[in-house]
């Protein structure tokens, strides 16, 4: 029984993409939980507390580096699903205006070359910039020896091998194999914890765990690669026709206000650590991330239930088939607004069993910052979606709440945490969200629903026989 379920595997995966990347996306998450729940006792219990705290900030400042890729994955993906659903003759409003079907795919793909390998070359020069800064400022600077820059060292190669694996991965997402790009993010996620936490337990310190990161951001560059090239032989059969003029400047203009979305928007949230670290010390930093860590799981096991299905929106968008986007759209929010409260309710409840389990002896966050981080987590969840379809519809009208959110949230952060202690992070960017980016996403979002709605009665009424 076991063999003919497997046999008929790849028949599944073919008609259920969608469900598939959900399946693989929480697979995803399930590692990088589970990273976490292997490498923060570890970490506490055989290294240094100082040294145990600098690790779980590289962590946090790893997670902001990867955003040197600065929304071009995202865009790239966006770009790729429109293409392939791309009609003769439909409008291509904020997309690149590049020939139908696999030309155009392979028109893409030639642009991003040598783009991807300037960003990879951007994120280590940003790295050392990050590590300069950290090494100067706040509680941290006492603390960074040449043992914690080796580590970051290695960090900083593993970052800017992901970022060129994410370009084989845009391309991958936007054909729809969404479930392959995340189970390999689940293996590179789980391979890195357990060469990081083995480094520890032989005695090589930050920089073997470093190393361990970087090997395996190596081997997972490579898998990326291999799949890629095997989902997508007719990129290597394509004679790419002449890209249109004014590609890149295109592709720029799609990608950076993402990017911008993505570096403001993390302020809110892949900073906390490393903020806290440098406001409260590196102390308070395990139960916060482990805390942290527990909350984006909950988030991203619902958002995994989303992501899978933009492409095939934007590929109905871009084939002008409204009425099927509209319910797309419809049945998704909707499920996700219940599922996110079931997260949070469980991260309230539940987070403190599992990391007394973790953390034995250790103490963990009090009700108050938990109760903050699960409201936190249930806007940001139920807000997402309503920003990621408007972003799959060509349109990008968040940059400026973003910005603001994220601004707001730094200052709120560092007035409020010296004040209220680890309570003062979540509630800085439950303000800022509240103030800014949440209601905007969700009003944008309601906005493009209308619009859908309308398309979707006008053509109707135009295909009503007259008297």
């Amino acid at each position: 029984m076991i063999r003919s379920s497997l046999a008929c595997l790849p028949t599944w995966l073919q008609r259920h993409p969608a469900r598939a990347g959900a399946l693989a996306g929480w697979i995803q998450q399930g590692a990088s939980l589970g990273s976490a729940l292997l490498l923060v006792p570890v970490a506490t219990s055989l290294l240094s507390p100082a040294d145990a705290g600098i690790w779980f900030v590289f962590q946090g400042l790893t997670a902001m580096l990867l955003l040197v890729d600065l929304g071009f994955g995202f865009a790239v993906a966006r770009q790729v699903a429109f293409t392939a659903g791309k009609r003769q003759g439909t409008a291509a409003n904020g997309f690149i205006d590049l020939a139908s079907g696999w030309d155009g795919i392979a028109q893409l793909f030639q642009l991003t070359r040598r783009l991807y390998l300037f960003l990879a070359l951007v994120s280590g020069l940003v790295g050392l910039g990050m590590l300069e800064l950290v090494s100067s400022t706040g509680q941290l600077s006492t603390i960074v020896s040449q043992s914690t820059r080796s580590c970051w060292y290695a960090l900083v190669i593993a970052v800017m091998l992901m970022i060129l694996a994410g370009r084989q991965a845009a391309f991958l997402i936007g054909l729809g194999a969404v479930y392959q790009v995340r189970l390999l993010s689940a293996a590179y996620q789980g391979i890195a914890a357990i060469g990081a936490a083995t480094a520890a337990i032989i005695g090589w310190g930050l920089p073997g765990m470093g190393a361990a990161y970087a090997v395996v951001a190596a081997m997972h560059y490579l898998g990326v690669l291999c799949i890629r090239k095997r989902a997508a032989p007719k990129l290597r059969e394509v004679v790419v026709p002449p890209l249109p003029s004014g590609s890149l400047g295109s592709l720029c203009k799609a990608s950076l206000p993402i990017g911008g979305v993505n570096i403001f928007g993390s302020l809110m949230y892949t900073a906390q650590t490393p903020l806290l670290g440098l406001l409260l010390g590196p102390d308070k930093v395990a139960p916060f991330f482990l805390a942290q860590k527990i909350a984006f799981a909950c988030n991203q096991a619902v958002l995994h239930t989303v992501s899978p299905q933009l492409p095939f929106f934007t590929r109905q968008y871009g084939a002008g088939e409204f009425g099927g986007a509209l319910r797309l759209m419809d049945k998704t929010i909707l499920r996700t607004v219940l599922l996110a409260l079931i997260g949070s309710v469980m991260f309230f409840l539940l987070s403190p069993t599992v990391a007394g389990a973790f953390l034995p002896g250790s103490e963990y966050l009090n009700p108050s910052p938990l109760g903050l981080m699960a409201i936190d987590m249930f806007l940001l969840t139920v807000s997402v979606p309503y920003a990621w379809f408007v972003l799959n519809s060509g349109k990008n009208p968040f940059v400026v709440p973003t910005i603001v959110g994220g601004v707001l949230s730094l200052i709120l952060s560092v007035f409020l945490a010296p004040r209220l202690g680890v309570s003062g992070i979540p509630l800085s960017s439950i303000i800022a969200g509240l103030a800014t980016s949440h209601w905007f996403a969700c009003w944008r979002g309601l906005t493009l629903r209308h619009q859908l709605k309308s398309a979707v009665f006008r053509r109707e009424s135009q295909m009503r026989p007259t008297a």
